[in-house]
């Protein structure tokens, strides 16, 4: 099996492919790049997005070095959310996933997880895309020397056979949702916890 196909914006900010988006803002300017120290351009666009609300698309491009860089920034939180999704078979793994930006991973059975750093993209593949950003995570600590056990063994298989597991989706914004494949129940596949007295995530 292959990864889900998604569109890369410049610098590497995962959406879905031909996913319907609605410009209601947009801004331009510029500014000093980082790398060169040029002046570079900067434009802002704010996007309504299916199932995320209000975002912003901030793309920046240096004519100067050639830098450039995209993000996708939520401006709306809906409360911190874990969403539980279990995973039975094979087609489990075509399982819509929509990430953001400040949303750990974490496949308990295997003792794996991704926590996000200050530059974490949104992201939008399935729960198989999910297993191969865990997959390069175990990867790049193998290459720092860390022990991983027989993790990169395992989550070769459930990529290319499937198994049983449960993945989590642990979001501050409480923007992140699983989406079963097409025709099949959300019941019992899908379960949405809101966290009770978590600290309200604060958004610009």
């Amino acid at each position: 099996m292959l990864p889900a196909p998604s569109l890369a914006l410049d610098g590497g900010v995962a959406v879905e492919e031909g996913a319907a988006y609605y410009a209601e803002e947009v801004y331009e300017f510029e500014m000093e790049c980082p790398y060169c120290g040029a002046s570079m351009r900067v434009r802002e666009v704010v996007y309504r997005m299916p199932r995320v609300g209000r975002t912003l698309l901030v793309s920046r491009r240096c004519p100067a070095c050639g830098y450039r860089r995209s993000e996708v920034v939520p401006l709306e939180a809906r409360g911190r959310v874990r969403v539980y999704y279990r995973v039975d078979e094979p087609r489990d793994l075509y399982a819509r996933v929509v990430r953001s930006n400040a949303a750990s991973i974490e496949v308990p059975e295997l003792g794996a997880s991704i926590t996000p750093g200050a530059a974490a993209p949104m992201v939008v593949t399935n729960v198989e895309g999910v297993l191969h950003l865990l997959l390069e995570a175990v990867k790049s600590l193998e290459v720092m020397g860390e022990d991983v056990g027989n993790a990169e063994e395992t989550l070769r298989r459930l990529i290319e056979e499937g198994g049983r597991f449960t993945l989590v989706l642990d979001d501050p914004l409480g923007i992140s949702n699983i989406e079963p494949p097409e025709g099949m129940r959300r019941g019992g596949k899908v379960i949405v916890e809101k966290v009770e007295g978590a600290l309200e995530p604060e958004i610009y």
